[in-house]
């Protein structure tokens, strides 16, 4: 079982902030980890899912997100959501609390910006134009000199703690507790289906990745998620089903053996009782 990365986030007292754009293999970003500065994230290319504290969601190009201090997070990106040379691209600016405070103790004007990331106790995605604006900043960013970097910096602060701009991820705060072992074996979970969703997997080969007897890990799964792994992973297989209806041309016997289902017909009747209608009336009536 992979535990939360505690990570060293590269110091440079030269600057108040640390700024990386970087493109890598689908499969190297980092793993599950935190860090105490708060991080402003940008997928640039690519899509999968990402996990932040408890919750766990889809995420694709153009997200931006923001993540405070000591939040176990990662992005675990997906082969099916990625550019064709399996390349993915992101940005992301890392900053620690003490800018925050020399901030507000600089300029009265930023203290109300600041107090907001302070405070901030779950991950925000920034949505709408205040996510366009920030894009185009981040975009710019490596033409930018070191002056211009801060400026923009404390533009892309502003827009993303506007109200109306944003919206919270995950289900409540973060209470800063330690990392319970439980926690740690149920994001292990999530990231093993996430990972191989896309072929056979059997519920022992999940409980001896996490350490546990098949018993014992049924009883666990369903106590933490208040529903049977096989249920869940069912689900998840159908949520990425229509990923790839809204977003391909894959015919759906394609799709249904290219989320895990084998069998096309219980794949039909599965995505039905789900959704309440046919992949391909689904496809039909939703892709855009």
């Amino acid at each position: 079982m992979n535990n939360v990365i505690y990570e060293q986030v590269a110091q440079n007292t030269e600057n108040s902030f640390f700024y990386r754009r970087c493109t890598s293999w689908y499969k190297s970003a980092i793993g599950y980890h935190q860090h105490p500065e708060l991080e402003i994230g940008f997928v640039i290319k690519g899509g999968g899912q990402r996990i932040t504290d408890d919750f766990i969601e889809n995420f694709r190009e153009g997200d931006i997100i923001i993540i405070p201090a000591n939040i176990p997070h990662c992005w675990i990106y997906d082969k099916l959501a990625c550019p064709a040379d399996e390349r993915i691209e992101e940005a992301f600016i890392q900053f620690p609390q003490a800018f925050l405070d020399r901030l507000s103790r600089f300029a009265k004007e930023f203290q109300e910006t600041a107090s907001f990331y302070t405070n901030l106790k779950q991950c925000l995605s920034v949505q709408g134009e205040g996510a366009e604006e920030i894009r185009h900043i981040l975009l710019e960013f490596e033409n930018y000199n070191e002056q211009q970097r801060l400026i923009g910096f404390l533009q892309i602060l502003m827009l993303a703690s506007c109200s109306g701009n944003s919206r919270y991820i995950g289900h409540h705060a973060f209470n800063g507790i330690p990392i319970h072992k439980n926690k740690q074996r149920l994001q292990a979970v999530y990231k093993y289906i996430i990972e191989n969703y896309h072929r056979k997997i059997t519920l022992g080969e999940v409980a001896d990745h996490i350490a546990m007897n098949k018993n014992a890990f049924c009883l666990f799964f369903k106590k933490s998620v208040n529903e049977p792994f096989t249920v869940y992973l069912n689900r998840f297989r159908l949520q990425m089903a229509v990923t790839l209806l809204n977003r391909t041309d894959q015919n759906i016997s394609e799709i249904a053996y290219a989320v895990g289902f084998a069998d096309i017909p219980y794949f039909n009747r599965c995505f039905k009782k789900e959704y309440g209608i046919s992949p391909a009336e689904y496809r039909s009536k939703y892709k855009r």
